[in-house]
């Protein structure tokens, strides 16, 4: 049995955790140093830390290198409401000598810093090097002993540079050397010019020691609220000592808490309308100006700066939503922005600029999109293989769609099987486009030549330029590794319930193909295992050994979600020589593209046209292609036309759930845990109002309709918080929700995809959207091709008025003619086709 890659990481991260702890509590037995080379002052802004304060006080208290002899503390309160003035006024009554305490009205860190600084300065405290060490982190024992030791013999130093490892408050890995920077520690010590720094950008100046004397003017903007303060001040002292030297140490470890309840500024950036404008505006681009104004600008300076807008852009590319706190207004003069920061940064240094997470595809956008220049296209990327088919697919970047591409495989030229314009959005903007082309292999090929608009271009497999032997031996390895698969289909819906595409396509080929080998993945605790034993079905539990062992045989994963213990039931390469059929449980009507991009899906079911077109067409931001995505409705379609009833007078309630108010997934549980604060949530208010509402009552009462409340799953656990009035229905788990469909006549949901239900059925819907910007920006998806007021299958309210007005003239009238859907005739013999000829 495989062991998946990801719990082999885990383990190496909790062992150096576990190092790390122990390294801590055997430092504490080291022999002290009581008079060092240097004495050394902490600036520290405090600012409503009373609980984190004593760990960092003894952090600087129980140094190697002795505190009382070495080591000052300037600790400036920026008008804290909480207990830190006490606990500071604690320490420093017992170290009166080296603890200064300041006070000043709130201003935020940077004027904290500053009033430290100038205390420094004014005082002559003959201190020659500070540091600015935060008051909700805490340092390694060995922290100034490290420093100080290797300054010892060093001159011309106008920075040391400290590792940081991340504190994760509360987690079983406590530490973790994951920063983004730490390929700066390779080394035990590193020593650069400062005009050579180049990659070894420093940003903290909460992890680094300058010099007093070179300081000179240097202070922290105050116009700065959030957190480029230090990347500012810390670039304009390094740019105003070129001539000078930086040490990165690697053995002196800085601290740095990851708060458990996500309370530090950092934390709540995002969410910042000033980290978007002010940032870039005081931050980046008068850094930028005011280096421009005297020299060139230094390599180090312009990384430093992509490496700030790295985290903004890549987080907002394909992603407008996060932005939806912000007017146009804004928003254009944040494109602005940017262009004029890119102005500064050149070209050939974002092609260079080798940080891990910045993809090739962020260096084509930023040429394109900020900087308005030509995409030189040098290279195609093999992303994929098909060795069942002999097929490759390539990708390459490109701001011209119209791009000519040939592949040559000994002078043969490769068939082109499909393409697909893949398009990513940066707010208004195109960012970039990507070309994704499905080709024919030749795998006795010896050359493999690859031309974009007749210019010969590298062709890139695995991060390394590539020949065609290598991709020959790829197909051939790939070829021998699905050989020890058997002819076995899995079919999976939910682990403890059933009753989707699926179950539907499993039935069908058990009774129309009895010679496949199928099973049927389902927890023996399901309401539904009984049933579908007592039909005939092969089941397994998904918690079984026999479980594992059959994903390990199996050929091909048939199922209607996509769920981590199925698609990576032996660890992250499970699906790599086995087919992946994605049925869907509902129709993509938002833009799922930044999930569903992130799984292998060799084919996927789609039902209706616009659906189909949104997913596999040209210039949206799925990756997906005509070669896996497939239009034939959906499995369960069939039986719920067979089993529809009119006339039924019912009303099904069936709202959809909010990923941000509802709990975490547990691995361990294979479920969301409960969160007691979703009773809080505007959700839970507004339906609430309505079931509780005397006018659906009286509804109810007057045309003899019953009322059914049968929520998403995610929102079942929390049912009984709504005390629902006896009236109304709650179907028990074990109910169908293909019968729910069929023995209703309307149904009320918000932005559920079970609205296509109906529509299939021909019966209408109210869609009741009091949230609309707040779901989009938050929950899983993002608006997509569907517009609910123009395709819907009724009418959109946004208020409980309206909603129980609309549901009135609905039931006084019988007014049920509404848009609706015409299905693929024969669903489940298109899909099993399908899945046939993979």
């Amino acid at each position: 049995m495989l062991l998946k890659a990801k719990y082999k990481k885990n383990i190496s991260f909790f062992f150096k955790s576990l190092l790390i702890s122990l390294q801590n509590f055997l430092k504490q037995f080291k022999p002290k140093k009581y008079k060092a080379y240097n004495k050394y002052v902490i600036v520290s802004a405090v600012y409503n830390v009373e609980k984190y304060l004593d760990d960092f006080f003894k952090s600087i208290i129980n140094q190697r290198l002795d505190f009382k002899n070495n080591i000052h503390l300037i600790c400036v309160d920026d008008g804290s409401t909480d207990n830190s003035a006490n606990i500071i006024k604690k320490y420093q009554k017992k170290y009166p000598k080296n603890i200064i305490y300041l006070y000043k009205e709130n201003g935020g860190q940077a004027s904290a810093r500053n009033l430290g600084l100038k205390y420094l300065k004014e005082n002559d405290l003959n201190i020659p090097w500070v540091t600015f060490t935060d008051p909700d982190d805490f340092l390694d024992r060995d922290y100034f002993y490290e420093v100080d030791s290797f300054l010892k013999n060093q001159n011309n130093i106008a920075m040391v540079a400290t590792n940081i490892i991340f504190y994760r408050e509360k987690r079983k890995i406590l530490y973790k050397d994951t920063h983004a920077l730490n390929f700066k520690f390779k080394k035990h010590k590193s020593v650069y010019d400062n005009i050579k720094l180049n990659e070894n950008i420093q940003l903290s100046v909460a992890s680094c020691f300058l010099k007093c004397d070179y300081l000179k003017d240097t202070f922290f903007d105050e116009n700065l609220t959030l957190n480029f303060e230090d990347g500012k001040f810390i670039n304009i002292y390094l740019f105003k000592n070129l001539n000078l030297k930086s040490i990165f140490l690697k053995n002196a470890r800085y601290f740095y808490r990851k708060r458990f309840d996500k309370s530090s500024t950092l934390d709540k950036k995002n969410k910042n309308k000033f980290y978007y404008l002010e940032i870039l505006e005081k931050g980046y681009l008068e850094l930028l100006n005011f280096v421009a104004k005297q020299d060139k600008i230094p390599i180090f300076i312009q990384n430093v700066i992509l490496y700030e807008l790295f985290w903004q852009v890549q987080e907002l590319v394909n992603h407008p939503e996060k932005l939806s706190f912000i007017d146009q207004a804004k928003i254009h003069k944040y494109l602005d922005l940017l262009d004029q920061i890119c102005y500064f940064i050149d070209s050939e240094n974002i092609i260079k600029f080798n940080f891990n997470s910045f993809l090739f595809l962020h260096k084509m956008g930023f040429l394109h999109c900020f900087k308005k220049e030509k995409v030189l296209i040098d290279k195609v990327f093999i992303e994929q293989i098909d060795d069942k088919n002999d097929e490759i697919l390539i990708k390459f970047y490109t701001a011209d769609v119209n791009d000519e591409i040939k592949m040559l495989f000994d002078d043969r030229l490769a068939k082109i099987i499909c393409s697909k314009i893949r398009q990513y959005d940066f707010l208004n903007r195109v960012f970039i486009y990507e070309r994704r082309i499905w080709l024919k292999f030749f795998i006795d090929a010896k050359n493999m030549i690859c031309f974009i608009n007749d210019k010969k271009v590298d062709i890139i497999y695995q991060e390394k330029r590539c020949t065609s032997y290598n991709i020959s031996y790829e197909i051939k390895k790939l070829k021998k590794r699905r050989a020890k698969n058997k002819s076995l289909w899995l079919f999976a819906d939910m682990p403890f319930r059933a009753d989707d595409n699926a179950e539907h396509l499993y039935r069908y080929v058990m009774k129309n193909y009895p010679e496949k080998n199928i099973a049927f993945v389902l927890r023996k605790n399901s309401h539904d295992y009984k049933r579908l034993k007592k039909e005939g079905f092969k089941l397994v539990d998904p918690k079984s050994f026999k479980f594992k062992y059959l994903v390990f045989k199996a050929d091909k994963l048939i199922s209607s979600h996509i769920e981590r213990y199925f698609f990576e039931a032996l660890g992250e390469n499970t699906l790599k020589t086995k087919d992946f059929v994605f049925l869907q449980h509902g129709i993509t009507q938002n833009d799922l593209s930044s999930w569903l991009n992130q799984r292998k899906i060799d084919l996927f079911i789609t039902g209706m046209q616009d659906e189909y077109d949104s997913i596999a067409g040209d210039f949206n931001r799925y990756k997906f292609t005509p070669k896996e995505v497939k239009l034939t409705g959906f499995p369960r379609w069939d039986a719920l036309l067979k089993n529809n009833q009119i006339n039924t007078k019912q009303i099904i309630i069936m709202p959809t759930w909010r990923e941000y108010i509802v709990g975490s997934y547990s691995k361990k549980l294979m479920k969301r845990r409960f969160n007691p604060k979703f009773y809080e949530s505007e959700y839970f208010y507004r339906w609430d109002s309505f079931l509780h509402s005397k006018k659906l009552q009286e509804l109810h009462e007057k045309y003899d309709y019953k009322i059914v409340f049968s929520p998403h799953p995610q929102i079942r656990p929390y049912l009984e918080g709504f005390n629902l009035p006896n009236y109304i229905i709650i179907p028990s788990v074990e109910m169908s929700m293909q019968k729910l469909f069929c023995e209703s006549s309307l149904m009320i949901t918000d932005y559920s995809s079970v609205a296509f239900e109906m529509a299939v059925l021909k019966k209408p819907v109210i869609y009741y959207q009091f949230d609309k910007d707040e779901l989009f920006a938050k929950h899983t998806y993002t608006q997509g091709y569907f517009d609910y007021n123009k395709d819907g299958f009724g009418i959109v309210v946004l208020d409980i008025d309206n909603l129980l007005y609309e549901l009135k003239m609905k039931l006084q009238n019988h007014s049920f003619k509404n848009n609706f859907l015409t299905p693929k005739a024969n669903s489940l013999e298109k899909v099993t086709q399908a899945i046939l000829f993979i």
